[in-house]
């Protein structure tokens, strides 16, 4: 998937709709996409996005982080 399409995504698992992504969010939606130990990569991906350690992907920067793992690590964004 492109970057735009992560992002599309992104806010598509965005359950709540409080613009915020939750570790169980992330989690549940690696899992829709057919990932395997979604726990870990979702655990991962918290901890090198989430820069305010609040426990969620909130803001500019921490998307941009959890894209650049994402394309990184889960071969998912092009």
């Amino acid at each position: 998937m492109t970057e735009q399409q992560f992002v599309q995504w992104l806010d598509d698992i965005d359950t709540n709709k409080d613009g915020m992504i939750s570790k169980e969010e992330l989690r549940k939606a690696l899992h829709d996409l057919g990932l395997h130990f979604t726990r870990w990569k979702a655990g991962r991906g918290m901890a090198h996005g989430d820069l305010n350690h609040n426990h969620y992907i909130d803001g500019h920067e921490e998307l941009e982080k959890l894209i650049a793992y994402a394309k990184n690590r889960w071969g998912i964004v092009n």
